[in-house]
């Protein structure tokens, strides 16, 4: 048999119960039901989903406008975005660095204090500047 007893303030009385009747009843150990909005309490789950990023990635007042504003472009219609992930990114700005600085890489092996030092030397033809 198990006795409870309340706080004196409670004004309950204590409470015998039978072993068969203590403790967690199958009520009791039901699962919560599932929350039919976890991202409460934003408007939706894109924001969010959005709003972690924007944490997560520091980002300033002004990029998030700039996101959000380019977001609201893509849903319009107004454009488009053709990037992936990070891997398509990273080629285009390549490609794009390549196209805009067509710069080309040396390395100048040079002696010092009986050892070669080699440099990293990135030039564009002299002809090709001019033009």
């Amino acid at each position: 048999e198990f006795k409870t007893e309340f706080h004196p303030r409670s004004g309950r009385e204590p409470l015998l119960q039978a072993f068969e009747e203590f403790g967690v009843t199958s009520e009791t150990l039901k699962e919560p039901p599932a929350d039919e909005a976890p991202w409460r309490p934003f408007h939706s789950r894109g924001d969010f989903e959005f709003s972690e990023i924007a944490l997560e990635a520091a980002l300033n007042q002004g990029q998030v406008d700039k996101l959000l504003s380019l977001i609201a472009c893509i849903a319009q219609g107004d454009t488009h975005i053709t990037l992936k992930n990070e891997a398509d990114l990273r080629m285009a700005l390549d490609n794009a660095a390549a196209e805009l600085t067509p710069f080309t890489k040396h390395d100048i092996t040079v002696p010092y204090k009986k050892e070669q030092r080699v440099f990293e030397v990135y030039a564009r033809p002299i002809w090709d500047w001019a033009r």
